[in-house]
């Protein structure tokens, strides 16, 4: 096996693991879900670093690396939902951005060309792994009964709404980069 398939398959398996440890009231295991959060998001960029360096690009690889990347980032936002933490309607805007992205890339794809990932696509992924992260963060200064001026209910609903807002309208971008193709096919 590829080093960079298995670390695809170590992030699929951290993410139940993360899911089980952010449902505790105790803030050591809300730390320790923060720890293996960070810990998939770095396999996450190693696992596309060692594939292009040292041509290790698989098929495996090509459609389950984007795939496990959205279901982390999912899992945490419809958890955050399910804590009460954010709104339903932004985690569904999430889930629709991503379903629109990923239906204009298979569309558009070829067994010649492939609609990969750009960098709107990499910068929207690091500004919801950083939104992630704060969340985790409050979370955890939350259950330890810590107040930090700079972690609240307020900054979690604004960071994630604006954190949204951009990640639409990268997938709008998306799709009139597309259009063409899109309308010369129906």
């Amino acid at each position: 096996m590829k080093i960079p398939n298995l670390l695809t398959l170590i992030r699929f398996f951290l993410i139940p693991t993360i899911a089980f440890l952010l449902y505790s009231d105790n803030p050591n295991y809300i730390l320790l879900s923060t720890i293996f959060f960070i810990i998939a998001s770095l396999t996450d960029w190693a696992d596309g670093f060692i594939a292009r360096h040292h041509n290790q690009k698989s098929a495996f690889g090509t459609f389950f690396d984007p795939l496990i990347d959205k279901m982390l980032i999912l899992t945490m936002f419809f958890i955050f939902v399910d804590l009460d933490l954010i709104p339903l309607w932004m985690a569904l805007l999430i889930l629709f951005r991503e379903l629109l992205v990923t239906g204009i890339r298979q569309f558009c794809s070829t067994p010649k060309k492939v609609v990969g990932a750009n960098w709107m696509g990499k910068s929207k992924l690091f500004m919801q792994t950083i939104v992630v992260l704060y969340i985790q963060i409050f979370l955890y200064l939350t259950y330890s009964d810590k107040i930090i001026f700079l972690f609240n209910n307020t900054l979690v609903f604004y960071l994630t709404l604006i954190m949204t807002i951009i990640s639409l309208g990268y997938a709008l971008n998306f799709l009139l980069w597309h259009r063409k193709e899109i309308l010369s096919n129906i």
